[in-house]
């Protein structure tokens, strides 16, 4: 037994000793066969022309292992898993994943993305693929944004997406207007609703942000896309995404670009003996020239009529008239065919092209120099990214007064500190400088600018003296008396702003589909306007007391401050990847302060004053004074469903509930639904094995959004200011002008959007066609009440108007080969708007110029004719408008369409009356209303808003060179202007006995019953050539030798070529419609100058370290 135990003893103590062997075998072993099962893989990266891309993403796929391309386009891997699979990733480019099996070198050659069908839109609260979008949507990218040079972002949106109509605003620094498919408020706001980073813009201005820091801008259109912003979102929703750092490098980046600005001129305007001629010939056809030479041009009387008997003037008139020593005309014998038109025997030696010629538009102009320049820094990695921008603008206009600077910083960064956890935050900062130019004449009927007031100087008068020094008649005193240099140089007109977005944002994963987020952003920009004028201005708009007057200063201090805080939930959940079900949740709370402040003294003590001492007056305070102070609110609550089924129909339900504080109690809030509904097409088995159909999509939506944009406490009523007489004493006091309305309630705009979205032969053609329908109901306008009451207005819900319109998107890449490339991408859209209902019901309100089945802004007017004849006929039709409405009429002047036919009739025919006419012929009218021109021959002659608008851009690229083109198109717009330049321009198509075919009326003092405005109405269509480039990116061999990431030189032209029909040619830029709306708007000048127009030559750099 002993030794059977000794045996067992020794037995368990060898196979403990052999397991503690094998253990530690085993320990050792094990990192070496796990050491053995990894390696080291090399490898080179090119896109498809063989070129290295530099910065491409290499990582392991399950790991944290991980590099980037070299600038030769390789990289060196270590520690790689035997079995691991490699996903190599660059922007721009489909993402490869390759698995290493046996391999220790790889060969990568990337691809161009061709199809942008998973690209992600952001669509407000979130993004989506573009292939799963059921509103409407358009999109510009940053490549479209670096197609030209734009100062602002608006600028970017011109022509380049359809049912979006965007104006031009050559005033540095000045925004244009931008419609989304049409107008639907008619007292209410019409501009959209802006948001920044997902903060919508309250405070802010979309001025101040510098469009080189933009990533993307998306315009939401139909309701089922804006209806998740609610009451803001009535007029569409613009949404800026700002630019982020890029995960896996770091890059700084220098764009800067040189443009010289020129105002060019397509009117052949006439010269100074060109234009007294002119007017001359106004009065001798009007037989008041009253010369002492009969018809002949005779100094003393252009003196006295053109030259307000000015001394100074008589030099400049003594170069066209031959003088004697002591300044008597000299005299030659007039020829045969001078006295048969009417000349003396002895007529003055007069020759009006030696006039001293005085071409104003050159001194005022120049060639504006505008530099832009911008500095950034771009970083990321898995846990943060950061992007930083410093930016400088400094746009000079063509004209010498106006100028625009803006200093900007942007710092966006964003960190993953854990892996559920994600925390970022933004700020732009903005500080500019607007030298507005001689007045702000948004008022008055004269010139706008100093453009414009130089183009209404005569060409005669001087600027200077006989010494080089200016003149300085003063206002009223001869041609030169409103000199435009002078006013330039005593006026002043500065606005300042500055400007704080900030937005701040949480997310937390609660699970692995529940998300929350948090949105905090606040919003402060304060806007000083300063104008001053000093002792030797004229006034020239003649403007009353104390609007602009010689020693008269202003100041006006604008601030506004507001937050938005918005909490967000998510859901993702997809199920055997048959269902996927989105759902986002929203709380949000918004506010507004405004408060502004305005000064005005007159008679300043010193000129240094301006709008710093005010109180430097004769009596020591301002004349004029006033403040004023509003607050907003907006809270809400919001739902959105977004399903798809086996990724063939998808399926948008979103509710909103908006409470504004500017409404009526009991009427502030309200409820925003909107459905949508998307079939994928290609996805379905008939489809999906046609190889060349890649997209073919079915959408509907319909929605209702609202629209509260009134003036804070509208719902209260409003006074006016009316002084009242006390013992008879004048005393200040105020009147009922607006009785309150405690119902007052929403705007609501239904609509409804059929889109659908094709793709074909591996999306190298691709577009999208739209039809939608949006019908206005509750317009928050003034309707007139009883003036018994004490109120003559109350503010209501009234009315109905109504926007139909069709929108194309077509892109398409007719040539690709290697080294050569074309792509044309096009969009077309138009708008019919019009009025259904008004205050009365279907009742015209002709007070107001609003029209039942009319676009909300036309022009109505009589209706141009032809001009008058001197024929028999005409003769003794325009005897019988004598008799009849007392009108007086005479050949080579406007005729317009009487509305009521003549019918002439026997003498004593019931309904009619006679009259007789000068010649002693009776004649026997029905009196139905002819002969009498009033208000009911006035007709709708057409609308300001074009039938339609468009863009093409054409991009060729070749190796490394890239040459692209841009065209813009406005057509079936009425413009009212064609005479704004007449008798200033050479026009040679003017009546005459001799051209009795011509079209414009003859000049003439004679009395007559004018109607030549209407003459002023044409097309307003217009087609311009926007920009043309040309770059050159250079290639990575250069790179490489001096260490850069990216280099690119380019040229353009802007505005190169426009075609505007007879506007153009005489003087009209139809570019500008700004303040042009209507007729009373054209006649005051509308609210910018539309005689300039303007052509740019730009040169960049671009390059990244």
């Amino acid at each position: 037994m002993k030794n059977s135990k000794e045996k067992l003893g020794h037995q368990s103590i060898r196979r403990a000793f052999l397991s503690k062997i094998l253990l530690f075998s085993l320990l050792v072993m094990i990192p070496l066969f796990v050491f053995s099962q990894t390696k080291t893989i090399t490898g080179n990266i090119v896109d498809a022309k063989g070129e290295p891309i530099i910065g491409a993403t290499i990582m392991v796929i399950g790991t944290t292992i991980g590099t980037v391309s070299d600038m030769d386009g390789n990289f060196r891997l270590s520690n790689v898993p035997e079995n691991g699979i490699l996903q190599i990733s660059f922007i721009g480019y489909a993402t490869q994943e390759i698995p290493v099996a046996d391999k220790t070198h790889i060969n990568v050659v990337l691809q161009e993305e061709v199809t942008t069908l998973e690209e992600l839109i952001v669509v407000g609260y979130g993004v989506q693929k573009k292939s799963d979008l059921t509103g409407s949507l358009s999109r510009i990218t940053e490549k479209d944004i670096k197609e030209r040079p734009i100062q602002n972002p608006l600028q970017a949106l011109q022509g380049k997406a359809p049912g979006i109509d965007v104006t031009t605003a050559y005033r540095p620094g000045q925004l244009g207007q931008i419609r989304i498919r049409g107008n639907r408020s008619i007292t209410a706001s019409n501009d959209p609703l802006y948001v920044v980073d997902g903060i919508p813009l309250v405070s802010g201005s979309m001025a101040d942000i510098n469009p080189n820091d933009i990533a993307s801008i998306e315009v939401l259109k139909d309701a089922s896309a804006t209806a998740i912003y609610g009451s803001r979102a009535a007029n569409g929703v613009v949404l800026i995404q700002t630019k982020k750092g890029v995960t896996g490098k770091v890059s700084i980046n220098y764009d800067g670009t040189v443009t010289f600005n020129q105002i060019h001129s397509l009117t052949d305007w006439m010269g100074a003996g060109e234009t007294l001629d002119w007017q001359r010939s106004g009065y001798l056809n009007g037989g008041t020239y009253g010369g002492n030479f009969g018809t002949a041009p005779d100094m003393e009387r252009d003196l006295i009529l053109f030259m307000g008997n000015q001394s100074y003037m008589r030099r400049i008139l003594a170069t066209a008239y031959q003088l004697d020593e002591q300044g008597n005309q000299v005299l030659r014998p007039a020829t045969a065919e001078e006295k048969a038109m009417g000349y003396a025997d002895r007529v003055p030696v007069y020759n009006s092209a030696n006039l001293f010629d005085q071409h104003w538009p050159d001194l005022v102009t120049r060639t504006g120099l505008t530099n832009n320049h911008q500095l950034s820094l771009s970083s990321g990695s898995e846990k943060s990214k950061l992007y930083m921008s410093l930016a400088f603008l400094n746009q000079e206009s063509p004209m010498i007064d106006q100028d625009y600077q803006r200093y900007t910083a942007n710092i966006n960064g964003e960190v993953n500190p854990l892996k559920w956890l994600k925390m970022g935050t933004s700020l732009l900062a903005n500080y500019s400088i607007q030298n507005y130019g001689m007045i702000d004449n948004s008022g008055n009927t004269t010139a706008k600018d100093s453009y414009g007031q130089a183009l209404n100087m005569m060409p005669y008068a001087p600027a200077y003296d006989e010494n080089g020094n200016l003149l300085k008649p003063g206002s009223g005193f001869g041609p030169s008396g409103d000199n435009v240099l002078v006013n330039i140089e005593n006026a002043k007109n500065e606005r300042r702003a500055y400007s704080i977005l900030s937005n701040t944002f949480g997310e937390i994963d609660l699970t692995s589909w529940l998300k929350y987020r948090i949105n905090l952003g606040a919003q402060f920009r304060h806007n000083r306007n300063g104008s001053f004028y000093d002792k030797d201005y004229t006034n020239p708009i003649g403007s009353k007391p104390p609007a602009s007057e010689p020693m008269t200063g202003y100041d006006r201090n604008e601030t506004s401050f507001s937050w938005v805080l918005e909490n967000l939930l998510y859901i993702n959940k997809e199920w055997s990847n048959i269902h996927t079900l989105n759902i986002t949740l929203l709380q949000s709370a918004q506010k507004a302060r405004n408060e502004n402040l305005w000064v005005r003294s007159q008679g300043l003590l010193y000129s240094s004053a301006q709008w710093y001492s005010l109180a430097a007056n004769s009596v020591g305070k301002p004349h004029g004074y006033n403040s004023g102070f509003s607050e907003t609110a907006l809270a809400s609550y919001m739902g959105r469903i977004n399903y798809s089924l086996m990724n063939k129909y998808l399926f948008t339900a979103t509710g909103r509930w908006d409470g504004a504080s500017q409404l009526a109690e009991g009427n502030k809030w309200d409820f925003f639904p909107s459905l949508a509904v998307a079939w994928k097409m290609e996805e379905e088995s008939f489809l999906r094995n046609i190889a060349w159909i890649n997209q073919m999509k079915i959408r509907f939506g319909w929605g209702v959004t609202g629209n509260s944009a009134v003036s804070p406490y509208s719902t209260k009523g409003s006074l006016l200011s009316a002084n009242q007489v006390f013992n008879n004493k004048e005393v200040p006091g105020a009147k009922a002008a607006v009785m309150p309305n405690y119902s007052l309630g929403w705007e609501k705009t239904s609509q409804i959007n059929v889109g659908l979205d094709f793709g074909f032969l591996n999306n190298r053609i691709s577009g999208s066609f739209e039809y939608y329908n949006s019908n206005t109901s509750d317009l928050l306008l003034n309707r007139s009440i009883p003036a018994i009451l004490g109120y003559v207005n109350i503010l209501a819900n009234v009315g109905k108007t109504q926007n139909t319109g069709v929108e194309i998107t077509l892109s398409g890449v007719p040539v690709q080969t290697r080294d050569f490339s074309w792509q044309v991408d096009l969009n077309w859209g138009t708008n019919k708007e019009k009025i259904v209902e008004l205050a009365q019901g279907k009742q015209d309100d002709k007070a107001n110029g609003w029209f039942i089945g009319q676009p909300i802004q036309v022009f109505r007017d009589y209706k141009y004719d032809r001009l008058w004849q001197n024929t028999d006929a005409d003769k003794r039709l325009m005897d019988i408008y004598k008799a009849v409405g007392q009108l007086t009429y005479i050949p080579g002047q406007t005729k317009v369409v009487d509305q009521q036919p003549m019918i002439e009739v026997a003498e004593g025919t019931e309904g009619s009356k006679t009259y007789t006419l000068s010649t002693g012929e009776r004649v026997t009218l029905m009196d139905n209303g002819f002969g009498k021109i009033n208000d009911d021959d006035a007709v709708i002659l057409g609308s300001n808003r074009p039938k339609w608008v468009g863009g093409i851009t054409n991009t060729l690229t070749y190796k490394n060179w890239q040459f692209n083109f841009f065209i813009h198109a406005r057509i079936g717009n009425l413009y009212y202007g064609l005479l704004q330049t007449y008798g200033r321009r050479v026009e040679k198509d003017v009546w005459s006995p001799t051209n009795p075919d011509g079209k414009y009326p003859q000049p003439t003092t004679q009395s007559f019953s004018n109607h030549q405005e209407v003459i002023n109405y044409a097309k307003g269509n217009m087609i311009t050539v926007r920009n043309i480039a040309l770059s050159y990116t250079f290639s990575n061999e250069m790179l490489k030798r001096f260490n850069l990431s990216n280099l690119q030189i380019y040229g353009q032209i802007l505005n190169p070529f426009i075609f505007g029909g007879e506007l153009v040619n005489v003087g009209i830029n139809p570019d500008d419609v700004t303040g042009w709306q209507t007729k009373s708007e054209a006649q005051m000048g509308g609210q910018t100058n539309n005689t300039a127009l303007m052509r740019s030559y730009a040169i960049g750099l671009r390059i990244g370290f």
